[in-house]
């Protein structure tokens, strides 16, 4: 099973972020960005172990520049893992699936 991506624009990542109990990440993308495509790919494929079942939502930076600002992105791409609509980790980058385990691994604390 593939996680359930969404993209959201300022509206939907508020309702998303104050109507989501469980964990989820937002992932912050440009369309120019392959890193951020490489990115996308690995949490599509990514290991049941890891992070396969979270929800994500992703947030276009060109397109929402207002939220990537209220959440400090300043590199491409950029995911945060939500924990009752906080945000609790970021990492920047194209992460590999180790790290992306970690990820899911910090789920499994909360």
């Amino acid at each position: 099973m593939q996680p359930q991506r969404r993209h959201l624009d300022s509206e939907a990542f508020e309702l998303q972020r104050e109507g989501q109990e469980s964990p989820w990440l937002a992932v912050f993308i440009a369309d120019w960005c392959q890193p951020c495509e490489t990115l996308l790919s690995r949490l599509s494929s990514a290991s049941p172990e890891s992070i396969r079942d979270l929800p994500v939502g992703v947030v276009d930076v060109d397109r929402e520049p207002a939220l990537a600002e209220r959440y400090g992105v300043k590199g491409t791409p950029t995911l945060i893992l939500f924990i009752d609509g906080e945000p609790r980790l970021t990492r920047v980058g194209a992460l590999s699936e180790p790290q992306l385990l970690q990820i899911g691994e910090e789920c499994g604390r909360h």
